[in-house]
């Protein structure tokens, strides 16, 4: 199948747009609200040296996306710069990487915004407003509704609100010194569990934080639509990547200093230490605000992967990477010049997961892909620097 550059698409993104996608698809609010229960749960007080180690490694690779993004720029990304620099057969496990994770992630997301929507309105049941979220979702997309629309910026100025809200209450209201994050320990913990963290607990909850830091190549996928895309590209990259460490490693170590010490013979499966910490630093009715913002920023993080990812899906169709009939199934466009069965079955995908899957499940496996995709595109840099 021959390929056609650009196709559907109008280059008229700047700098300002695709790193407002970027944070937008990163979500700080999102990223914490979402792992930081599964990592304090693994790694007590060691989530904070988690988020350091991931931060880190999320640094890391905003250079090599950065600096390969610039020599690659193109719709597919990641999975366009792999197959490029490693060849064919690693490009195809990319783009299948891609495949599995577009149908993870956005689940993962809209059940934990589900979760928060549940302590605010216990009747509503967790996987049925996942779904129809993802329902939502879909059709947002469908109808051309981008990402730089007005409705997503300002959902992205209110999710950058509720962050900061969060975090400056938090380190008002702080339980412990600062000497604290030196000692690993659990301060949420089942009865009888061990009273120290362990190594593997600590290396475990790296895997949540990058999931959490995650989002910063988003500029890349955006590339067939961004004006000098050499100059704006890794810019954008760079920009995104230390913006979520600094919102997020903040609001980590302000919540972490801020949870209370508590022990449970049986730890609830709705108990979230977030929003006891919200309530008792600024009351019900200050937590139910919060939390309100969080579920909307939520929702917009779902809806800007959302389009991420089928455009991932076109690219590799545009360039024949799959069998004749899945390439006409994911280069189909309708008549707005969306990508619609890819969002069809982005839809479909998460919708079956939102229902069937927990919380702590999507994040484990999305996390596990993400690594592997990290590790696609660091020997991408490293072959790509010795070629050179």
């Amino acid at each position: 199948m021959q390929r056609s550059e650009g196709q559907g698409f109008r280059r008229s993104l700047g700098l300002h747009q695709v790193l407002a996608i970027a944070v937008a698809a990163i979500s700080p609010t999102t990223s914490v609200f979402l792992v930081y229960n599964t990592a304090l749960f693994q790694a007590g007080t060691g989530v904070f040296w988690a988020f350091l180690i991931g931060a880190c490694i999320a640094l890391s690779m905003a250079f090599c996306y950065a600096e390969l993004g610039s020599a690659y720029p193109d719709a597919g990304g990641a999975y366009r710069i792999v197959q490029r620099v490693l060849g064919e057969p690693f490009g195809f496990i990319a783009v299948f990487l891609f495949l599995v994770l577009g149908v993870v992630i956005t689940a993962s997301i809209l059940v934990s915004a589900a979760s928060y929507l549940q302590s605010l309105i216990p009747a509503l049941p967790v996987n049925w407003t996942a779904v129809a979220m993802m329902a939502i979702v879909t059709w947002l997309s469908l109808e051309q509704i981008g990402a730089t629309s007005a409705v997503a910026t300002a959902m992205l100025v209110l999710e950058l609100v509720v962050i900061l809200a969060f975090t400056a209450l938090a380190f008002a209201h702080a339980q412990h010194p600062l000497a604290y994050l030196g000692h690993l320990t659990y301060p949420i913990r089942v009865d009888h569990a061990p009273q120290t963290v362990g190594w593997q607990d600590l290396l475990a909850a790296v895997v949540p934080a990058l999931f959490a830091f995650n989002g910063y190549d988003w500029p890349l996928y955006f590339a067939e639509e961004t004006v000098e895309t050499r100059r704006v590209l890794p810019r954008a990259v760079l920009l995104a990547a230390i913006i979520s460490v600094v919102v997020e490693v903040l609001a980590v170590r302000a919540a972490t200093l801020a949870v209370p010490h508590a022990s449970f013979t049986a730890i609830p499966s709705s108990y979230l230490p977030l929003v006891s910490i919200a309530q008792s630093a600024a009351g019900q009715a200050g937590a139910t605000v919060l939390l309100v913002g969080v579920v909307i920023a939520m929702f917009d993080t779902g809806l800007t992967g959302n389009l991420a990812y089928a455009r991932i899906y076109l690219d590799a169709a545009r360039d024949g990477s799959w069998p004749g009939p899945v390439n006409r199934f994911f280069a189909s466009m309708n008549r707005r010049g969306v990508p619609k069965w890819g969002f069809v079955l982005l839809g479909a995908g998460n919708a079956i997961l939102c229902y069937f899957t927990s919380l702590n499940n999507l994040i484990t496996f999305t996390g596990v892909i993400i690594v592997t995709i990290y590790l696609l595109v660091a020997v991408s840099a490293i072959v790509h620097r010795l070629r050179r």
